[in-house]
């Protein structure tokens, strides 16, 4: 890849990323969860609701939040790549004085 291809590459890759992360986590949250047979109880006169302690969440939920992530830590990498030669630049004098120069 040349040189002025890749970061276009990276945004639209983190973009669509950070996108299917968001569709998933929708999907997931939208989807209720099952559970199998060992979560019957057949002769018991409570009725389960979770608690603080115990939230159930899907496999697509926690891909979804997995992608989200993956997506805004590569999307938070790029705009410090950007932002990062523009507020280094700042910091350096051009009378040679900086903090690399001891005399």
């Amino acid at each position: 890849m040349t040189r002025k291809v890749w970061p276009t590459v990276a945004w639209v890759a983190a973009t669509v990323v950070a996108a299917a992360g968001i569709v998933t986590l929708a999907i997931g949250l939208a989807t209720p969860v099952g559970f199998g047979w060992f979560a019957y109880q057949p002769l018991a006169d409570a009725t389960f609701t979770p608690t603080a302690t115990g939230v159930f969440v899907s496999r697509a939920t926690v891909t979804g939040v997995v992608l989200l992530t993956i997506g805004l830590v590569g999307l938070a990498f790029l705009v410090g790549l950007r932002a990062g030669p523009r507020f280094g630049s700042a910091t350096r004098t051009a009378g040679g004085s900086g903090p690399e120069d001891p005399g």
